[in-house]
């Protein structure tokens, strides 16, 4: 058991021994090119390795995290092999972003012994003097004190502005002259599709209602709404007018009878099962005149 420990502290020793020696003839340096930097621009930074040929070393590549430098390109050397010793070179082209007066950077090396098994070789630490793009400032001005009134341009260009509104009055105003019309017929046809439309769709509940149960009081209801839409439509006091004076009328010689069926119901208490068929004609007669209103407004 001790020769085996013995010879355990033999091989520390030995492998201790050799590194210590590697060390020795291992050397790793670096520095700037340039003395100055300045923010964003381009700085080389030299760096060289000698070290005995038994040795694997490379120096750092791409991949390698600069920070807080940042990488822009690399030139690799051959390496010169010369009484058992290589000498390998590379100059980095790096860019800093920082502010600090003196900026410093060191690069190792590293000894590869397999796969799993990497040494860092720590190089020469350099520094270099960052340089700002501003002037100095100076204090030997003094500042000189005016009271006196000075005008200064508004930050409003009022002409500009009067111009501009000119232009939109006047743009508004050859609209109004050139599409006036047709935007109020426009207007006007909306309007009354709109009151057509809500007429319509009252007038035919009341009608399923009289052919479900004829009344009186219902009848009279669908007569006076049906007087102010058509007063409405076609600009006449219908809901003024008697029976008789809607009849002189030149185009309502077809609401004869349809009228005087709906007056003996309303103003005699008649009521007549065919009472709605009545106001399906009323119905008939309205579209119909809907129609030849919507088609003068379009054509005046």
């Amino acid at each position: 058991m001790r020769n085996v420990r013995d010879n355990f502290i033999l091989y520390i020793s030995f492998v201790l021994l050799t590194l210590h020696s590697f060390s020795q003839q291992v050397t790793v340096k670096g520095g700037f090119v340039q003395d100055s930097v300045r923010i964003g621009e381009d700085i080389e930074y030299w760096m060289s390795a000698s070290y005995p040929e038994a040795l694997d070393i490379v120096l750092p590549d791409t991949l390698y995290s600069f920070t807080p430098w940042e990488f822009s390109d690399k030139k690799y050397f051959p390496g010169l092999l010369k009484n058992g010793m290589v000498y390998d070179s590379a100059v980095y082209t790096l860019q800093s972003y920082e502010i600090d007066e003196v900026q410093y950077l060191t690069l190792p090396a590293f000894l590869v012994k397999s796969a799993d098994d990497t040494v860092v070789i720590e190089g020469t630490l350099d520094s270099i003097i960052f340089t700002t793009m501003l002037p100095p400032a100076t204090d030997t001005l003094s500042l000189k004190t005016n009271l006196a009134y000075q005008d200064v341009d508004s930050m409003v260009n009022y002409p500009l502005i009067w111009i501009i509104l000119g232009i939109l009055l006047v743009v508004a105003v050859v609209g109004l002259l050139v599409f006036g019309k047709r935007i109020q017929k426009a207007f006007k046809l909306r309007k009354l599709k709109k009151e057509y439309q809500k007429f319509t769709q009252q007038l035919s509940i009341n009608i399923q209602e009289l052919r479900k149960s004829p009344n009186q009081s219902l009848a009279e209801k669908t007569l006076g709404e049906w007087k102010a839409f058509l007063e409405t439509m076609e600009k006449r006091p219908f809901t003024k007018l008697t029976t008789k004076e809607i009849m002189s009328l030149e185009y309502t010689n077809e609401l004869n009878g349809t009228l005087k069926n709906i007056d003996r119901c309303v103003y005699g208490g008649i009521i007549d099962d065919n009472l709605f068929k009545d106001f399906q004609a009323i119905d008939d007669f309205t579209q119909h005149r809907y129609t030849v209103i919507t088609d003068q407004i379009k054509n005046s």
